[in-house]
């Protein structure tokens, strides 16, 4: 059994009462069947942007997921889960709280702002390790929230990043620099 803080209580009150039924919400969490992860709809205490893992671990230049939370840790100061399992990415995604209101703008596959009709995965405030859904930064106390416009810093520099990535085609790996040699010497 886990010991509850005044500090653990106080974050789990705030993210149980974002749930209609904050019970339920506490008795997810206490339920390792459950894998202590409670259902919390979004758009109710706190926005969440989910962005793909690739977009991340772009940004961030790692995949290590102590390199990984030290950047995060720098850059957005705030709550971040991690789930590696999505069903939504191939390499699972990160969701970043956010104040309400302040992140319309992200509308594509790989970052999108939740609705408030999206129940998210919400880890037990002392999570912070898999399997599941984990506290890559957990929150410090209620209203703690990350920067939007540093999330959307590391969304822009991920992609960025991904973009300028030569795209390689299976089976053609080393080809493409050898035709990028030849292009440069010839004198057209």
């Amino acid at each position: 059994m886990i010991k509850e803080t005044d500090y653990s209580r106080a974050v789990s009150d705030w993210l149980a009462d974002a749930h209609p039924n904050p019970a339920q919400a506490k008795a997810e969490w206490g339920d390792p069947r459950r894998g202590r992860v409670a259902l919390i709809p979004s758009g109710r205490a706190f926005d969440t942007i989910r962005v793909s893992t690739s977009i991340v671990h772009a940004a961030v230049g790692a995949t290590s997921e102590g390199e990984v939370a030290a950047f995060l840790s720098a850059l957005v100061d705030g709550p971040i889960i991690h789930d590696a399992y999505s069903a939504t990415g191939a390499y699972g995604v990160y969701y970043f709280l956010v104040p309400l209101g302040f992140c319309a703008h992200h509308l594509a596959d790989d970052a999108q702002l939740l609705t408030s009709d999206t129940w998210l995965g919400v880890p037990e405030p002392t999570r912070t390790a898999r399997p599941g859904p984990f506290w890559v930064l957990a929150p410090r106390q209620r209203d703690d929230f990350c920067i939007p416009g540093y999330v959307d810093q590391l969304i822009r520099a991920g992609r960025r990043k991904l973009a300028e990535r030569p795209v390689v085609v299976p089976g053609m790996e080393g080809r493409g620099q050898k035709s990028r040699e030849l292009q440069e010497g010839a004198t057209w």
